[in-house]
């Protein structure tokens, strides 16, 4: 990922039309956007034509673009998945809105991997994955935004079109889902409220 102190210089070398500054950027972000698409759609072909377009329309709208260098993952995110929900319409052929759309969240999660890396017991591991799993598909979305991307509650109040408040209940209530399972097991508590999940 880029460094903070080099994402202006960097961005205003793109805003200039430097194809280096923009190889760059796509470089730095394209897996993210990738990883993230194919959690919204199991279309592979359909991810990665979003995720050009995303990245043609960024270049071409370079020199109009306001977005402050530091919330690019944020504007990337949110236009992956815009591109996304029309291209799923357009394939539809239906004209619906976008809560309508059902999309079968199902990321792998960072704290997963962190829980799982600390915890070499198999049945455990696979309780964790289950609980996981069992969780509702916008609640998923919104705990892989916050952990996985470490987005703002703000942008992903945004990105989901809900509440800032919405989004801070879905994260209480995903992590207080599993405390009550594991509420015996404290390295839980430690990787939930650690500083770098900062819920």
């Amino acid at each position: 990922m880029i460094e903070d102190n080099n994402i202006h210089d960097i961005w205003e070398s793109f805003q200039l039309g430097d194809k280096e500054a923009f190889a760059y950027l796509y470089t730095c972000y394209k897996d993210i956007l990738y990883r993230y698409g194919t959690k919204l759609s199991q279309e592979d072909s359909l991810v990665k034509d979003s995720i050009q377009d995303v990245f043609i329309d960024l270049y071409l709208k370079r020199k109009k673009n306001k977005t402050n260098p530091q919330n690019l993952k944020f504007y990337l995110i949110l236009a992956l998945k815009r591109d996304l929900i029309k291209k799923l319409k357009q394939n539809r052929k239906l004209v619906i809105k976008e809560s309508s759309i059902d999309f079968s969240f199902e990321p792998e999660y960072s704290i997963e991997r962190r829980i799982i890396e600390q915890e070499e017991n198999a049945e455990i591991s696979l309780c964790i994955k289950k609980i996981l799993n069992q969780l509702p598909s916008k609640q998923k979305e919104v705990i892989y935004l916050r952990f996985n991307e470490l987005l703002e509650y703000d942008e992903i109040a945004l990105l989901l079109n809900i509440s800032i408040e919405s989004v801070r209940k879905q994260v209480y209530r995903a992590i207080k889902k599993i405390r009550e399972v594991y509420k015996k097991e404290p390295f839980i508590f430690w990787i939930f409220f650690s500083p770098k999940t900062n819920y």
